[in-house]
Formats: structure tokens, sequence, C-alpha cells
């Protein structure tokens, strides 16, 4: 049986990184087999699959080039290219979503059970991972709405913005009657309210990934459905927005610069080095690539998003103190009954 946390009090985010980085390394060899059990198939397939349509479709413009054909002819086999290209990219993107899915359930079931000092095979975490998919598809589905919903208020708030800015600036110009001067500093005033609008229009996105952060976690651990997982994540971080936050900018730039920026520097350097045929192949290469990648990536993730979790309820529900009643429990509870 492995080592329970200790849970004795709220972790900062230094402290929480600390404690990831070493459960990473003490459990990396079965959290990356886990995580290679589902990406290593999805990463193979979407290389073959988009390497060949996508140089298909460039392959196909280069011969056009070369030899025009008839408009009607050109149409129908670009239509013919471009849906056989969104198709492949859909049935890749499907497909890594569902088994990105199941190997984040999977790897949360591990770290749950690393977490309570008990051990599980990779078998019975995949197994789990089966029977909470649903739930989990349910969720992402309702995050998902929410989402666009938010989405159509900002733009419809962005429409108000920009009439009222139009509205203002006409004024101006009726008002200063042409002046130069004015219309260079209502260009200006433009560009700065849109820039800030802009930056503003970030905040309700920033503010639910904030208050839904341990809504995936939720849907194992205390098996709850897409809404209530939803809720019981926004009681849970209710009062640690500005935590919540950090912790997901400090997820979001070790993402960018440890496993996107290596990526995008190969995608780079072929696109100047290899020829305009073989770009497809070698852009269906990398997005296998990216695939693999989160085998290293998904375990870090799971076990930072379980760790607040547990971190959040310390600090909501006194959840520490509720592990030392059950010690304590454990410790005088008599081997046998007696009489037995």
């Amino acid at each position: 049986m492995t080592q329970a946390l200790p849970m004795r009090a709220p972790m900062g985010i230094g402290k929480l990184l600390d404690t990831v980085f070493r459960l990473y390394r003490a459990h990396f060899g079965r959290a990356v087999l886990t995580a290679a059990i589902f990406f290593v198939p999805v990463g193979l397939i979407s290389s073959v699959l988009l390497g060949v349509t996508m140089s298909s479709y460039l392959q196909f413009f280069a011969a056009a080039l070369d030899q025009p054909v008839a408009a009607d002819d050109f149409n129908s086999a670009v239509f013919g290219q471009v849906g056989q290209t969104l198709l492949a990219t859909f049935f890749v993107a499907m497909l890594g979503y569902v088994l990105g899915a199941l190997a984040f359930l999977a790897l949360t079931v591990q770290a749950d059970a690393d977490s309570r000092g008990q051990n599980v095979t990779i078998g019975a975490s995949v197994k789990a991972a089966l029977g909470r998919f649903w739930a989990y598809l349910g969720f992402t589905m309702l995050a998902f709405l929410l989402t666009v919903a938010v989405l159509i208020g900002v733009y419809f708030g962005f429409i108000l913005i920009a009439l009222l800015f139009g509205g203002v600036i006409a004024g101006l110009a009726w008002v200063s009657d042409a002046n130069e001067i004015v219309a260079v500093g209502a260009v200006i005033i433009g560009m700065f309210v849109f820039l800030v609008v802009g930056v503003l229009a970030l905040l309700p996105f920033v503010y639910l990934a904030g208050r839904w952060i341990v809504a995936p976690v939720l849907i194992y651990t205390e098996r709850c459905g897409p809404v209530s997982a939803l809720s019981r994540s926004w009681a849970l971080t209710d009062g640690s927005f500005w935590r919540m936050t950090g912790l997901l900018l400090l997820l979001v730039i070790l993402n960018s610069v440890v496993l996107a920026l290596p990526v995008n520097l190969i995608q780079f350097a072929m696109l100047v080095l290899v020829t305009p045929q073989m770009f497809g192949l070698v852009n269906g290469l990398l997005t296998g690539l990216s695939y693999l990648v989160s085998i290293l990536w998904y375990p870090f993730v799971t076990w930072t998003l379980v760790l607040v979790y547990y971190d959040l309820r310390v600090r909501k529900e006194n959840y520490d103190l509720t592990l030392r009643v059950q010690a304590l429990e454990r410790s005088v509870r008599p081997q046998t009954l007696p009489g037995a």
C-alpha cells in the first residue's frame, strides 16, 4: 500500500506544484503507460490519416497549377478534397476527445487512489474510467453550451459598444468639422477602447475556468453528474478565484513553453525546409506528435487537479480533520470483535 498524502493544512501554489512533481516522479511509469494506452493509437491514426489526406489535397492543387482543368471539374475535385480533409480532421478530433477523456479519467482514478494510500492497477483504473465516461461527456457538453451562451452575450456586448463608439466618433466629426487632429485622436482612442474591451471580454471565460477547475475531477471522485459537478466545483472554489486563476495561468505557460513550443518550432522549420507536396505528410506527423506529447502532460495535469480538489476540501470543509478522525478510529479499532 502506498503512503497517503498528509493533507494537514492548505497548500500554496508553490507547495502544491512541488508535491505534484514528486508524485509524478514516484508514479511516472504507471502514469505514462496508462496515458500511452490511449494516446499512442490516436497519435498513429492521426499521423497516417491526416498525413495522407492533406498530402493528397496539396498535391491536387500543385497538379492543377501545372495542368489547368475545366472549372466544373476543378470545383468538383476541390469540394471532394476539402470534404475528405474535413472528414478526416473531424474523425481525428472526435477520436482524440474520446481517448483523451478516458485517459484523464483513468489517471484521475489512479491519482485519487494514491492520494488516499491505496493501490490501483492500470486495468482497474481503465475499467472505472469507462464507467464514468458518459457523465464526463455530459459535463463537457454542458460546459461547452454554457460557454457558448456567455460568448453570445459577449458578442452582443461588442456590438453595443461598437454602436456607441461609432456614435461618439460621428458626433466628434460633426463638432470638429473634419478637424484632422480630432480625427487622429478619435482613432487612437478607438484603438485603445477596443483593446481594453477585448481584454475585458476574456474575463468571463477566465472566471468560468477558475470556478469550474475541479469539475472534471468530481465526475469520478464524488460520482457527480454534469450539473452537480459544475455546481459542486463552483461551491468549492468560492473565495479561491485568484488562486485558481494563477494556477491556470501557470499551467498554460508550462504547457506552452515545455510542450507546445517545441512542436510549433518543428512545424515552422518543416514549413521552411520541406516542399509544399511533403508538408501534408509532415503536418500529419506533427499532429500525431502532439498527441504523443500528451502522454507526458496528462499525468501532470491530472495530479494537479486532484491535489487542488483535496486542497479546496481542506480549506472549505476541514477535510484534514476528517482524515485525522478516520486515522484515529482505525488506530483504536480492535482487530477482532470480542467473542469472535
